[in-house]
């Protein structure tokens, strides 16, 4: 039977969008992408909202947390119950962030926004070398694409890889798989970005 991967849905005007790339990827790897629409508004949840997306969540198998502009409380009670339940996840630009700022980070603005671009590959990365990142990528420096204007700051999720003093990527070890990365491994088709991708599928 084939894996069920959830995207979580990003609001987009008056509609709610998957990002083709990242569908298309968990196609790829024999899995189905399932789309997590939240039942409740940008507000808070309530309860009965909450368990609607509890049921959902529990359905899949992995969650992927995609890009987005700004995230919302039903994306905070996510993360906290992938969190809780172990339900691996990979986390990108956006959704790294909330993961961030879940675990005790906040978003500020980057000054000189030089990270935001829509170029193949914009800087690079350096990656802890003691981190589950590395030894999935076996490289302490990569090149990546960036599309963001604002990082996370002063998060307890460990910090294994950086650029410029902004924070590119997070985990947590004692996970089947809990990793952030701020850049869109999804937009390049490259060993690092197949990699990454290869160990999250893996790990369910």
């Amino acid at each position: 039977m084939k894996k069920k991967i959830g995207i979580l849905v990003r609001p987009n005007m008056d509609q709610l969008t998957i990002n083709r790339e990242i569908s298309d990827v968990i196609i790829e790897h024999n899995c189905i992408p399932i789309g997590i629409v939240p039942t409740c508004d940008e507000g808070k949840m309530t309860l009965d909202s909450f368990q609607d997306m509890v049921d959902i969540l529990s359905f899949c198998d992995g969650v992927i947390l995609q890009g987005g502009t700004e995230f919302y409380d039903y994306d905070v009670q996510t993360v906290r119950y992938l969190y809780d339940h172990d339900i691996p996840t990979l986390g990108i630009c956006l959704g790294m962030q909330t993961m961030g700022c879940v675990f005790g980070g906040k978003l500020e603005k980057i000054e000189n926004d030089t990270h935001h671009h829509f170029v193949d590959y914009v800087h690079s990365v350096v990656i802890h070398s003691n981190s589950k990142l590395y030894s999935i990528l076996q490289k302490e420096t990569i090149v990546v694409n960036s599309r963001h204007h604002e990082q996370v700051v002063n998060t307890h999720l460990p910090i294994v890889a950086s650029a410029c003093n902004i924070i590119e990527a997070i985990e947590d070890t004692s996970k089947k798989f809990f990793i952030g990365v701020q850049w869109h491994p999804e937009s390049i088709d490259d060993e690092n970005n197949r990699a990454l991708f290869q160990a999250f599928f893996h790990s369910i």
